[in-house]
């Protein structure tokens, strides 16, 4: 295993670790069975969310940018996240069964998507960068316009459905990481088991063709298998925007890979910023805790203006 990988791995379970005993309440001064309530019934399970929504946050953001051919695209900048989080709040204002949640929210966002794609072709046949990325944000804002009015009309649920403005994982359980983590995996799996694939997906059509590789059947299975994870995790966690974008493109600064070690590199950045970005946001200026998303946002923000200032966005 490459010693880069492993050194990331252990800082992982460093920074989870250290994320376990930081905090508000201070552990070493309570007794046992609080120090485990509050280590392993709350801490815990923020930091295995960290890393699954990590993960299916970059893993998403790498694959649509590869399939798109566009360093910008991402649940966020597509629509698809706005659109997630619309159906949640349906869910929530119909007073539907919580098990519906996550099946609205998907359905949404890879409505909105299919919407971006055809608005862009109406456009430009030539799905040029700026065009996707504008009806995208577009349409988030639409979508957005919309959950606020969802708002207006349910007063009493305004405090439910407003959190999923701002991304949280102050409401992660054990059960929710697993299930959410399983699925997340297995989207990793299948997709990593195409990269040969997608790496000549990347040499153009025509050439992918004359390798036996059919983009028109792979780029709308990439698309649905890295969409489904993002789009249920922030079901429940709310916004969590642009980590797909910088994490991938910040590694493809730093050094050009091909496909499958960008998303090895990825994954492992991403879970460790999420945790480093968790804890910070509920640790300073506790006890009050900062949402994730909103700490992701004043994180990434700087970093997205750098890379698009050095104009440093590339696919290869």
């Amino acid at each position: 295993m490459n010693k880069k990988v492993v050194t990331l791995i252990i800082a992982i379970v460093i920074v989870g670790a250290l994320s376990l005993i930081i905090g508000s309440a201070n552990i070493f001064t309570l007794d046992t069975a609080e120090r485990h309530t509050i280590m392993f019934d709350i801490r815990l399970p923020r930091v295995l969310m960290a890393i699954v929504v990590g993960t299916s946050l970059v893993m998403s953001g790498w694959v649509l940018q590869v399939v798109l051919r566009n360093p910008m695209a991402d649940s966020f900048t597509l629509g698809m996240a706005n659109a997630a989080i619309l159906g949640s709040a349906l869910t929530v204002s119909l007073g539907l069964p919580i098990f519906f949640q996550p099946v609205v929210s998907v359905l949404f966002g890879l409505l909105s998507l299919v919407i971006v794609l055809a608005l862009a072709f109406t456009i430009d046949k030539n799905f040029a960068n700026e065009t996707l990325i504008i009806n995208g944000i577009l349409l988030g804002a639409l979508w957005s316009g919309v959950l606020y009015i969802i708002i207006l009309m349910n007063p009493g649920k305004t405090q439910q459905i407003a959190q999923y403005m701002f991304g949280s994982f102050a409401n992660a359980n054990h059960s929710l990481v697993l299930w959410l983590g399983l699925l997340t995996i297995a989207a990793l799996f299948i997709i990593l088991s195409m990269h040969k694939s997608i790496d000549f997906l990347n040499l153009g059509d025509e050439r992918a063709h004359s390798l036996g590789v059919k983009p028109e059947k792979l780029r709308p299975l990439l698309i649905i298998i890295a969409s489904i994870p993002p789009l249920v995790a922030i079901s429940y966690t709310g916004m969590i925007a642009i980590v797909g974008i910088i994490i991938p493109q910040l590694i493809l600064y730093v050094k050009p890979m091909r496909f499958k070690d960008v998303m090895v590199f990825s994954v492992l950045y991403g879970c460790l910023f999420m945790i480093i970005i968790d804890t910070i946001g509920r640790t300073v200026i506790a006890p009050i805790q900062i949402p994730t998303g909103v700490m992701v946002m004043l994180a990434s923000v700087p970093i997205l203006f750098f890379l698009m200032r050095k104009r440093l966005f590339r696919m290869k």
